[in-house]
């Protein structure tokens, strides 16, 4: 089993990257939100989840721990494969799967492409059992978590791109620690204006 790679990113795209390792390039699977924090960067470290069925063999790549517990902890859903737990991780932040699943907010996920209600309660039944051992893994949920969350579904409803609002809501939280709610929303409505 592989459980880390560190090596030169030789090609990344939002959905995959080849990490060279000693003069092996390794193709990984990866959700966005890896693919954002590795983009621009040289060399990098990845968490590594491998895949053995006997049609294939698949190596997924995280950025955190967080993300490749959670990817577990999908897979072990009926009816999620490693493509679904992908979208997922890379149309929400481990943070806002946890907290969605602790709330039973079904519309959350039901954004998330290929996700419908009746998958959205099977996973929400599903993960409910599992919140003690996945909040151990993320640790409680952040204020800037939940600000970060409740600031995209707003631009969301007023209209906007999720994932654009999701990576100018990010880069705000990221150079304003202490922005306040509102604050995000209003830099980010004058950013994506």
């Amino acid at each position: 089993m592989i459980g880390k790679l560190k090596g030169a990113v030789e090609d990344l795209k939002p959905t995959e990257v080849i990490i060279d390792v000693n003069g092996i390039g390794f193709e990984l699977t990866i959700p966005f939100s890896t693919y954002e924090k590795i983009q621009g960067e040289k060399n990098t470290t990845l968490l590594v989840h491998t895949l053995h069925k006997e049609d294939q063999f698949r190596l997924f790549g995280f950025h955190s721990r967080i993300e490749r517990d959670i990817f577990k902890s999908l897979l072990a859903v009926s009816g999620i494969g490693p493509s679904m737990a992908i979208s997922l991780l890379s149309g929400m932040t481990p943070e806002s799967l946890i907290e969605s699943v602790k709330s039973g907010n079904i519309s959350a996920l039901t954004k998330i492409p290929g996700i419908g209600k009746t998958k959205a309660e099977k996973l929400i039944f599903d993960l409910k059992r599992k919140l003690p051992q996945l909040e151990r893994i993320s640790g409680p949920v952040s204020a800037a978590a939940s600000d970060r969350h409740d600031a995209v579904e707003a631009l969301a409803a007023l209209g906007f791109d999720e994932n654009k609002a999701a990576a100018c809501v990010n880069e705000i939280i990221k150079s304003s620690k202490d922005a306040t709610l509102e604050d995000i929303i209003k830099q980010a409505l004058k950013l994506l204006a």
